[in-house]
C-alpha cells in the first residue's frame, strides 16, 4: 500500500501541536485542517483547486478537462453542492475543505473508499484503514471477521464498520462531512431513477466506455491492458488499440495461457483479438511460466483488508512485473464487467409484476436451463421471494444458520434456486468454522434485521449493488497489491458513469438467457469487429485452482500448523486440516471459496502483526491485533 491520503479536522487549534505526520507525506494544504497525499502518486492523480477559503483535491483518475473542471468547481461553491463534482468520468476521491467543514467523497463502486476515527479531540480521515488502526492501536473487530468469512458484508458496511474497532468506513456513494469536529456520513448517489430505451442505454454505455479508455490514454500516455479473451478485457484492449493506432502507437496486452484458459477457449479468443489490430503488442504468457495457484503464499503483502483472491496472488505478482517491464503508466483490467453489465436472476420477479407473462416464462425456462435447475423450483423460489421483505429474508438466513440448513461442505457448493433468487449474498459456513463464529454471524443478522434498509426496493437491484460493492472491495485490494510493484491498476467498468449507463437499461434487456451481455455488444457494435461478439462460451478456471491446490498442499498444511484465527476462536484448526486432507483424497474439482477466504484472513492477520509496516513517523510501539466485537 504505497499510495494513500489522510487529513485532520478539528475545531480545537491546540490539538495541532500533537498531530502525527504520515510517512512519505506531501502536504497539500496546511492550517487547522491539513491534508496530505502519501507515497508514489503521479502528477496526474492529484488535482488541486482553490477559491477563497475553499480548497479542493481530486485524488485518483479524473478524466474531465481541466478548464471544464475549474468552471464546475466555481459552480459547486456557489450552489454549495460538491456532489456534482462526483459526476465526472473516471475513478477518484473528492476532498473539499471549507473554512470550518470538511467533505470526503467516495466513488460508487467502493474502489476509492475513506475511513475515519477520533484522535486527539479531532477527526482523522484516510483512504486506508490500517494507518488509522496503527494510530489509535485499534483491535480487530471479530464480528467483522466472522461475517467476512461467511461472505456476508452488508451489516457491517451499512453500520460504517471497518475491520477494526473504532475505525469507521464511509460506504460507496457516500460522503463524510466533518462539522464542528463531528463526523456524519450521507448518501449522495442514487443512480438513474427511470429506465430509458435499450438503444439509448447502449449509446450511453458506448460513450462512457470510450471516454473511460481514451481519456486514460490521454491522461497517462503509455496504457497497457489485460487481454484474457473474455468480452470485458477484450473490449478495453481493442478500444485502446483502435485509439492508439490513430496516433501511430502500440498497446501492450497480457494474456495468461494457462491450462484452464486453453481448455475454456479464452486463449483462442485472446489470440484472435490480438490479431485484429497490428499495433497490439501481445505478451502471451505460456502455461509453464505462470506460477501455480496457492504458490508463494509467504509473499502476501499487507493490504487494507483480507485478500479474497489469495490463491492467485503469485500469478498476479508475476503479471505485475511484466506490466512494469513495458513501462506502463496505467494498466487496465476488465474486472467488474460481469457485475455492472449483468443483473441477478431475481430480475424475473420484476417481469412478472409488470404482467409480461410470456417474457417471464421464456426467461425463467432459459435461466433454469443455463443453471441446470428445475424451472418449477426456480418459479417456486421467485414466488417465495416476491412475498418476502428484506428484513424477513435476514431473519430466514439467521434461522438457516441456526439449524445448520445451509450447505457447509468445506470446499463444495451446490447451486440451489433459493441461492439464485435472493435479496443478497447468502451466508455459508464451512465445516471448520466454530460455534462461536456461527453464533456471532447469527447475532449480526438478527441485529441488522431490526433496522435494515436495503440498497433498493427490489431484490434484484439490491443484490446488483451488493455485487458491485463486493467487486469494488476485491479490486481495491488488487490495486493496493499493485502499488507495491509501482503499477497503477484501474478498472474502467467500475467507473461511476459506466455503472449509471448500465443501470439505465431494463434488467431483462441487458441480462437474457439467449444473448451474452447484449448491452455491451450493442454499445460497441460499430466500434469493434463483429467477430469479437460471436463468442458463446465463458472461461472457467477451476482446474487451475484445483491443480495448484494439489501441488501446494504441503505448503498449506505447513501454514496451518498454527493459526491466529484458531487463537481467536473462529476456526477449528484440526477440522480445517482434516477437511483439506479429505478434499485432496476425493480428487474432485470443487469450489474452494471458503479455503481462499480462510487463508486470506489468516495471512492478513499475520501481516497485520508485522510492526515493520508503519505509516506514521515516530510510530514505534507494537500494535495489537487481537480484539473483540463492535
Amino acid at each position: 500500500m504505497k499510495r494513500w491520503f489522510c487529513g485532520f479536522s478539528s475545531n480545537n487549534n491546540s490539538s495541532l501541536a500533537n498531530l502525527p505526520k504520515p510517512q512519505d507525506g506531501q502536504i497539500i494544504w496546511e492550517g487547522a485542517n491539513p491534508f496530505w497525499v502519501c507515497g508514489t502518486w503521479v502528477k496526474q492523480q492529484v488535482i488541486t483547486l482553490f477559491e477563497g477559503s475553499v480548497r479542493l483535491a481530486i485524488v485518483g483518475t479524473c478524466l474531465e478537462p481541466y478548464e471544464s473542471l475549474v468552471k464546475l468547481f466555481h459552480n459547486a461553491i456557489r450552489s454549495h453542492d460538491y456532489s456534482r463534482l462526483m459526476r465526472l468520468p473516471g475513478s477518484y476521491n473528492l476532498i473539499v475543505q471549507e473554512e470550518a467543514d470538511t467533505y470526503v467523497f467516495t466513488d460508487v463502486a467502493g474502489l476509492r473508499p475513506a475511513f475515519y476515527t477520533v484522535y486527539n479531540s479531532g477527526i482523522i480521515y484516510s483512504s486506508l484503514a490500517v494507518p488509522l488502526q496503527q494510530l489509535i492501536k485499534a483491535e480487530v473487530d471479530l464480528s467483522w471477521l466472522a461475517t467476512f468469512l461467511v461472505f456476508l458484508s452488508r451489516p457491517h458496511e451499512a453500520q460504517n464498520r471497518s475491520p477494526f474497532c473504532n475505525v469507521n468506513y464511509v460506504p460507496p456513494g457516500h460522503y463524510l462531512q466533518i462539522s464542528s469536529g463531528k463526523p456524519t456520513c450521507k448518501r449522495y448517489w442514487h443512480g438513474p431513477q427511470e429506465y430509458i430505451s435499450f438503444s439509448e442505454a447502449a449509446e450511453q454505455l458506448r460513450e462512457q466506455l470510450l471516454t473511460a479508455v481514451e481519456g486514460r490514454i490521454r491522461l497517462y500516455g503509455n496504457v497497457t491492458s489485460d487481454l484474457s479473451g473474455g468480452f470485458d478485457s477484450t473490449s478495453l484492449a481493442l478500444i485502446a488499440a483502435k485509439n492508439l493506432a490513430e496516433q501511430g502507437q502500440k498497446v501492450h496486452t497480457i494474456t495468461y495461457k494457462s491450462l484452464a484458459a486453453t481448455e475454456s477457449d479464452d486463449t483462442k479468443w485472446a489470440e484472435h483479438a490480438a490479431s485484429l489490430y497490428p499495433n497490439i503488442a501481445a505478451v502471451m504468457v505460456e502455461d509453464q511460466e505462470i506460477p501455480t495457484e496457492y504458490s508463494n503464499l509467504d509473499a502476501i503483502t499487507l493490504t487494507d483488508a483480507p485478500n479474497p483472491a489469495v490463491s492467485a496472488v503469485s500469478k498476479f505478482n508475476y503479471g505485475l512485473e511484466i506490466i512494469r517491464s513495458q513501462g506502463s503508466q496505467l494498466h487496465m483490467n476488465g474486472e467488474g464487467g460481469d457485475a455492472v453489465l449483468l443483473a441477478p436472476d431475481s430480475y424475473l420477479i420484476d417481469i412478472f409484476k409488470r404482467a409480461r407473462i410470456g417474457q417471464f416464462l421464456q426467461h425463467t425456462y432459459g435461466r433454469a436451463r443455463l443453471n441446470l435447475i428445475s424451472p418449477l423450483s426456480l418459479m417456486s423460489s421467485l414466488a417465495k421471494l416476491n412475498f418476502t421483505s428484506y428484513q424477513q429474508w435476514l431473519h430466514q438466513q439467521a434461522k438457516k444458520l441456526m439449524h445448520k440448513r445451509l450447505a457447509s461442505q468445506p470446499l463444495m457448493y451446490e447451486l440451489r434456486s433459493s441461492d439464485m433468487i435472493t435479496w443478497d449474498f447468502t451466508p455459508h459456513a464451512a465445516n471448520w468454522y466454530t460455534k462461536n463464529l456461527v453464533e456471532s454471524v447469527i447475532g449480526e443478522l438478527q441485529d441488522w434485521a431490526t433496522s435494515a434498509i436495503p440498497f433498493a426496493d427490489s431484490p434484484w437491484k439490491n443484490e446488483y449493488l451488493s455485487e458491485i460493492y463486493l467487486t469494488g472491495f476485491g479490486t481495491r485490494i488488487m490495486q493496493q497489491v499493485a502499488t507495491v510493484s509501482n503499477v497503477n491498476l484501474e478498472f474502467p467498468y467500475l467507473d461511476s458513469l459506466v455503472i449509471d449507463a448500465c443501470l439505465s437499461a431494463r434488467p431483462e434487456e441487458r441480462t437474457t438467457p439467449f444473448t451474452y451481455k447484449p448491452l455491451l455488444s450493442q454499445a460497441l457494435s460499430r466500434d469493434l469487429p463483429k467477430s469479437v461478439f460471436t463468442r458463446t462460451t465463458k472461461g472457467d478456471y477451476t482446474s487451475d485452482e484445483f491443480g495448484g491446490l494439489r501441488q501446494n498442499l504441503p505448503v498449506i498444511k505447513k501454514l496451518s500448523q498454527n493459526s491466529l484465527l484458531a487463537d481467536m476462536g473462529l476456526i477449528d484448526i484440526k477440522e480445517f486440516r482434516a477437511c483439506i486432507e479429505r478434499h485432496m483424497i476425493t480428487g474432485i474439482n470443487t469450489d474452494s471459496s471458503h479455503l481462499n477466504q480462510t487463508l486470506g484472513v489468516e495471512l492478513w492477520l499475520r501481516q497485520l502483526s508485522d510492526t515493520n509496516n508503519t505509516f506514521w513517523k515516530l510510530q514505534k510501539e507494537s500494535l495489537p491485533i487481537y480484539g473483540g466485537n463492535k
